[in-house]
């Protein structure tokens, strides 16, 4: 496997941009172009399609994230089993969504750095249900999650609370909800919340349930929803979408979710760092 083209699949997903891609794993537009054409030809697909907003997924682009995701995870694994070095007795292998990082997640990697010297640690984000198979299959100790789905041999307990915004790609949105708005699913208590705050409203001609992905389909089609306050920020300071002012906000609480794979000791500290992490992550109010 050429571990390189998956990296470079996989920056291009997330910076949805091969000159930002480049910018990030220091190489060229054109090596990045290269590399994609590469796979592609492995692949038999398109994997990106181009836009005046940026560059997204195909179809078949889509279904092959997660096993690239996969593959990287194996290959990030198997370095550190063979290549761990001298004086480290052991390694986590921990996850997040991407829209909780970098306010929580990233704090918590650099005190778990500080807590446990002697532990090698790899980190990624994802989308949920990539994460929540690799914990499955053993490939990750430990993730962040909005919405995680009760699985055999997965240990749940609640980090921090989100709120979910109303958010708009419509400049001095009014707040009423007419037919730019947009049901975005983001669970049974969001929905209860929701009918009880909009009793009249009839039902929703469009629901989509596509986690933080749901921020671009805003952007592109001029539309309405709730979203993550830590999805939509970056957006909103680009200008790209607004945070309707008045509006009201829902909790929308994240989980540490666990295997018990590793030593209970070393999962008792990422747990508590984790708690740390998010007693200190920041908590901007919004302008109302």
């Amino acid at each position: 496997m050429d571990a390189s083209l998956i990296k470079t699949f996989l920056t291009v997903v997330t910076t949805e941009s091969f000159v930002a891609a480049a910018e990030r794993i220091h190489v060229t537009q054109s090596t990045i172009s290269q590399r994609i054409q590469k796979l592609e030809l492995m692949l038999g697909h398109q994997l990106f399609k181009r836009s005046k907003s940026g560059v997204g997924l195909t179809i078949n682009g889509a279904k092959f994230e997660p096993y690239a995701r996969s593959l990287m995870q194996l290959w990030d694994e198997a370095l550190y089993q063979t290549s761990m070095p001298e004086g480290f007795t052991g390694n986590l292998s921990l996850g997040c969504e991407e829209s909780l990082w970098p306010e929580l997640s990233a704090n918590w990697v650099v005190q778990l750095n500080e807590t446990l010297p002697t532990t090698a640690i790899s980190f990624q984000t994802g989308e949920p249900q990539t994460l929540s198979n690799l914990l499955l299959r053993g490939q990750l100790d430990m993730a962040v999650l909005y919405m995680p789905v009760l699985r055999p041999g997965f240990q749940i307990e609640h980090i921090m609370d989100d709120r979910l915004v109303l958010t708009s790609a419509i400049e001095n949105h009014d707040g009423n909800l007419g037919d730019d708005y947009v049901y975005a699913d983001w669970g049974p208590e969001f929905a209860m919340a929701h009918s009880r705050w909009f009793p009249s409203l009839r039902p929703p001609k469009t629901v989509l349930q596509l986690g933080p992905a749901i921020a671009r389909f805003l952007i592109n089609n001029n539309k309405t929803a709730f979203l993550p306050y830590r999805v939509a920020d970056d957006y909103v300071a680009e200008g790209k979408l607004h945070f309707v002012k008045g509006g009201p906000e829902f909790p929308f609480p994240s989980y540490a979710v666990w295997t018990e794979n590793k030593p209970r000791e070393l999962l008792n500290k990422a747990l508590l760092e984790l708690k740390h992490a998010a007693q200190n992550a920041p908590w901007i109010e919004l302008d109302k």
